[in-house]
């Protein structure tokens, strides 16, 4: 893990390759079991090359532990290779990152009448919430379950949405297995 990532720098990542880093965010996550907040930062990364050297785009993101800068030999090696094919440079240039969202999924109590748009239509309130809201929100309404017999309700923060450093989910669907 390096501290001093920053965007632009090229890396090694999560997923195999050579990535750029094109996006850095630092959330204050609220942990459940501890009832407290605790810091996190994500990297989100374009990858450039395989670790043989092809073209390989794609976008990912991962903690900050899961990310280093080159070292110095990778580093000449991949300026050396960006020297000698500037065509795909140009091509990963105009490489637009895919959105990449977050997901968070709650296990909810079955409705009595069994029924997924009963409990669809109460979460459907549940929009732009950090974690911390939508878990007192859950409990308040008392959706939210601890047992094994319950659904999945799905919410999704677009894009890692965030303010002041809280990822905002919002009701997504619920899956009911």
């Amino acid at each position: 893990m390096d501290e001093n990532i920053k965007v632009g720098d090229w890396v090694r990542s999560y997923g195999s390759g050579i990535w750029r880093v094109h996006r850095i965010l630092e959330l204050n996550d609220f942990d459940i079991p501890s009832q407290s907040y605790k810091p996190r930062t994500v990297v989100f990364s374009s990858r450039f090359v395989n670790d043989s050297y092809k073209r390989s785009f794609s976008t990912e993101c991962c903690d900050l532990a899961f990310v280093s800068l080159l070292d110095s030999d990778e580093k000449h090696e991949l300026d050396s290779f960006i020297k000698n094919n500037p065509e795909l440079v140009a091509k990963f240039d105009t490489y637009k990152p895919k959105s990449i969202d977050a997901i968070y999924n709650a296990s909810v109590n079955i409705p009595s009448s069994g029924c997924t748009t009963d409990i669809e239509e109460r979460l459907s309130t549940f929009q732009e919430l950090n974690l911390e809201q939508l878990y007192h929100q859950l409990i308040e309404f008392k959706i939210g379950s601890n047992g094994a017999k319950g659904w999945t309700a799905q919410f999704i923060s677009n894009n890692h949405e965030c303010c002041e450093g809280k990822l905002l989910y919002s009701f997504s669907r619920i899956l009911a297995f």
